[in-house]
């Protein structure tokens, strides 16, 4: 047995080191089943940290040498759906497929998978249907409606009230933006806000599409226009750290009329963010190179950590090695981080502070 361990270690390494050499040559143990983790391309810093998570937990199980891993990072929607079909035309060589959903086109893909009854974790981005509710191992995500929950809490012991105006700027048409939505008004709800005092309240841009640039271009045309009223008490509620970071950009600018933003900055009375990016916990820290903590308005973050990818491909692995004792709703709590406790959270990504 210990040479059969041996024997199988070393072939996981040849794996991995003709991976690293780009010889393109795999070798697999004879009884190593693929687990493929299938996730979009870095196209912003979440997504980037999560591929970066993901690769990190793979070469810990090609090490193990039990199973093979491989990461499968998408260009867009179709190349994703290509990715999966190419799998499924050799299921035999898989022990299961953990996927983060490019957007909400992927449900006949995953669909595919359900009736191929191969094993799958779907990670972040939850796509229902009773297909693939039926066959599902678990939705690993963080605890999305917890964001929203988490931010109309944060902004109602600020003094939010129903005379005021919130622009929520969100990221994409998936699952999680709907969710922060959903949990933004729980709470409000819970509250006693009635759906159209909420509705009168709360305005949702354009997706971002998880940019900052984007975020930026919206957040500016928003400020331009005649919907964003500089005498009222403003929020901004935005679905990730990338985008409230370049509303920051944007208020320490050039690019806003000045004499507005003057009046703006006197009212405006909190901006909220998610995910845990490095720079913007610089900016709680006050020790970002740029931009200076705000004392006029409320900054904070609630986590989503892209390091839940690894518990994602952990699930998978239980699962395929006869654990039946997982919970399919596999939510992982969120925290609010600002100032006070910023050094209490593991940022991700890397930004230089300053002294």
């Amino acid at each position: 047995m210990k040479f059969k361990k041996l024997t199988t270690t070393l072939l996981a390494a040849s794996m991995l080191a003709s991976t690293l050499l780009g010889t393109g040559i795999t070798v697999y143990a004879d009884d190593a089943k693929e687990i493929a983790v299938m996730v979009p391309s870095a196209d912003h810093g979440w997504t980037g940290a999560v591929l970066t998570y993901a690769q990190e937990k793979v070469d810990e199980i090609n090490a193990d040498g039990t199973f093979s891993a491989k990461v499968y990072a998408a260009t867009d929607v179709e190349n994703q759906i290509q990715q999966v079909d190419d799998l499924l035309s050799n299921t035999g060589n898989l022990a299961g497929i953990v996927i983060l959903p490019y957007d909400n086109g992927l449900q006949s893909t995953l669909e595919k998978i359900a009736a191929a009854d191969v094993p799958f974790v779907q990670f972040d981005r939850v796509i229902n249907s009773d297909v693939i509710d039926a066959k599902v191992i678990a939705n690993v995500k963080g605890d999305n409606e917890g964001i929203g929950y988490e931010t109309a809490k944060r902004f109602i012991e600020d003094g939010l009230t129903k005379d005021d105006y919130v622009y929520e700027m969100i990221g994409d048409n998936s699952s999680v933006p709907e969710l922060r939505s959903k949990g933004f008004r729980t709470y409000l709800q819970e509250q006693g806000w009635s759906d159209e005092e909420i509705d009168a309240v709360v305005v949702k841009s354009a997706a971002t599409g998880w940019s900052r640039d984007t975020g930026k271009e919206l957040f500016e045309s928003w400020f331009g226009s005649t919907q964003c009223d500089p005498a009222k008490n403003n929020w901004i509620f935005t679905h990730d750290d990338e985008i409230a970071m370049g509303i920051m950009e944007s208020l320490n600018g050039a690019a806003l009329d000045e004499s507005k933003k003057e009046e703006f900055l006197k009212n405006f009375k909190a901006l909220s963010a998610s995910s845990g990016l490095a720079e913007i916990y610089a900016v709680l820290k006050d020790k970002h190179q740029t931009i200076t903590l705000p004392d006029s308005y409320d900054l904070f973050s609630v986590t989503y950590d892209p390091a839940m990818i690894k518990e994602a491909i952990e699930v998978m692995v239980k699962h395929t090695n006869g654990d039946t004792d997982i919970e399919q709703n596999y939510v992982i709590p969120v925290h609010v981080v600002d100032s006070e406790n910023v050094g209490e959270y593991q940022a991700f990504g890397t930004y230089e502070e300053k002294e």
